[in-house]
């Protein structure tokens, strides 16, 4: 008959308890739920620091999902402004259209639009952090201002455009409806707004770049109105990317 002793000399005693992974389960688990508390987190408030990859790659992409910071959304409300102002014949359209609505939804819209123009306007010059209902009109602003000009400038040169260079009017029509579809289907969301804020020295070479711009494209040359704004928007886009890489980007307030 054999006696096995519950202590061996010089050894510690046998233990059936397995505490360690009950212990690295305990933290998985808890890793796991802290991602989740994250995730949620972002989503109820866009404006803090970004916590995931998914949010990195909406930050940094710009090509399936833009991105609008201070500066770019100053300059597509300086240009809509321009357009109406200075151009006859997008100025007799505006008027056209506003004196032929019969929808009351319409109204709305329009309402919206304003309000994202004016918080556009605004939010350059002044530190005050931007709040999700803010984020959704300037938003709204951005993304219709883009796609609605896209398709009619694409419509315009679709026209005018024969042999292989239709790819281009297609093209721009293609991206504006992808735009709208990706804001009805909320892929493009408040957390594409970022909380950058511009300097007063990249508002006041944006604003002297687009006023420029447009007065080649507007008077000299006299393109169409939805030409005139794809081309503002895009040169002084390009020279906001200019400058920060030259200067680095403004400072980040978010979070």
């Amino acid at each position: 008959m054999l006696i096995v002793p519950k202590t061996t000399k010089g050894r510690p005693a046998i233990s059936v308890e397995k505490t360690e992974p009950v212990a690295a389960a305990k933290s998985h688990r808890s890793l796991v739920t802290d991602d989740m508390l994250k995730l949620k987190a972002r989503k109820t408030d866009p404006g803090k620091e970004f916590t995931t990859d998914t949010d990195v790659y909406k930050e940094s992409s710009g090509f399936l999902i833009p991105t609008y910071d201070e500066l770019s959304m100053f300059l597509i409300a300086v240009t809509l402004i321009l357009l109406p102002a200075f151009n006859g014949h997008t100025r007799e359209q505006l008027w056209r259209f506003i004196m032929h609505i019969d929808d009351l939804r319409i109204y709305l819209v329009i309402v919206i639009l304003f309000a994202g123009l004016c918080l556009c306007l605004y939010h350059p010059f002044t530190t005050r952090e931007k709040s999700v209902p803010e984020k959704w009109l300037m938003l709204v602003l951005a993304v219709l201002a883009n796609a609605g000009i896209g398709i009619a400038a694409g419509a315009y040169m679709l026209k005018r455009t024969v042999g292989w260079l239709i790819i281009f009017p297609l093209w721009n029509i293609m991206n504006g409806l992808l735009l709208l579809l990706m804001l009805r289907f909320k892929i493009i969301d408040e957390s594409c707004i970022a909380d950058r804020d511009a300097t007063p020295f990249q508002i006041a070479f944006g604003f002297i770049a687009v006023v420029i711009i447009f007065i080649i494209c507007n008077f000299i040359y006299q393109l169409y109105w939805a030409i005139t704004f794809s081309i503002c928007i895009v040169y002084t886009t390009s020279f906001d990317k200019a400058l920060q890489s030259v200067f680095g980007p403004p400072p980040d307030v978010s979070g």
